[in-house]
């Protein structure tokens, strides 16, 4: 038997394949529509409620309609650029630019670029006794940075709690560790959250998603020589890892 008709023996059959690429091609379809015409829809109703009933509202009526559309807002934002982000990252399009800086001080300025996100959560750094100083692409590592805390305040408790830890470990690798206060990750999806084909819904419509943010944070830490792990907390929760050399060779 020829070499060619082994490999042909063990390859799917080309209709399998396409097939398969179709269905994941809908799916992606199905859920990027739904995630940019939710937030949408959430903007469109409250503005023309404000345009149509604007002299029968009271103030404190309009404020919470500019609140609704802009919270929309700045969600749809997210997701357009969660989905510009993965075609740079899937098409080598993403250039690495190091720089050294200080852990805490990139962690600080995550916090400040999410102030709108993070408002009603409560926010805790555990700073470790030493300094943690790393020479990587600061943006891209910042960006990984933020979707943890998207996620961590999409999927977190009622409010949200998040718990973030950094250091050292043996001297030649450092993390950033993200804990939420939700119900945690089902064992059978550790592995799928990181899909960019993968939905979930906590019930409700506001917390569907496609997984692009996970599958974004995959990504980047791959660029990064480094890595990302889920588990669950001891006390609940899920926990959230980024693993990274402390110089890039």
């Amino acid at each position: 038997m020829s070499v060619s008709a082994k490999l042909d023996d063990n390859s799917p059959p080309a209709a399998f394949m396409d097939q398969e690429r179709e269905r994941l091609h809908r799916q992606m379809l199905s859920s990027v529509s739904h995630d940019l015409k939710t937030p949408l829809a959430s903007i469109i109703g409250s503005l023309e409620i404000y345009e149509r009933m604007n002299d029968r509202l009271s103030d404190e009526q309009r404020q919470s309609l500019i609140t609704v559309a802009l919270h929309e807002a700045y969600r749809l934002d997210n997701f357009v650029t969660n989905i510009l982000d993965m075609a740079k990252l899937e098409n080598g399009l993403v250039r690495l630019r190091q720089e050294t800086f200080m852990v805490g001080g990139l962690l600080e300025d995550c916090f400040t670029r999410l102030d709108h996100r993070l408002k009603g959560s409560e926010v805790r750094l555990e700073t470790p006794a030493e300094l943690v100083q790393i020479t990587t692409d600061a943006t891209l590592l910042a960006r990984a940075i933020c979707l943890l805390l998207d996620n961590a305040v999409k999927y977190g408790g009622a409010p949200p709690l998040i718990l973030i830890a950094f250091g050292e470990e043996r001297g030649k690798e450092g993390f950033i560790r993200v804990t939420d206060n939700g119900p945690g990750i089902p064992e059978a999806h550790m592995e799928a959250i990181f899909s960019k084909y993968t939905r979930f819904a906590r019930g409700d419509q506001q917390n569907a998603g496609t997984g692009l943010g996970l599958a974004i944070c995959r990504e980047i830490m791959r660029l990064l020589h480094g890595g990302i792990t889920a588990e669950n907390g001891t006390q609940g929760g899920a926990v959230f890892t980024l693993h990274f050399p402390l110089a890039m060779a």
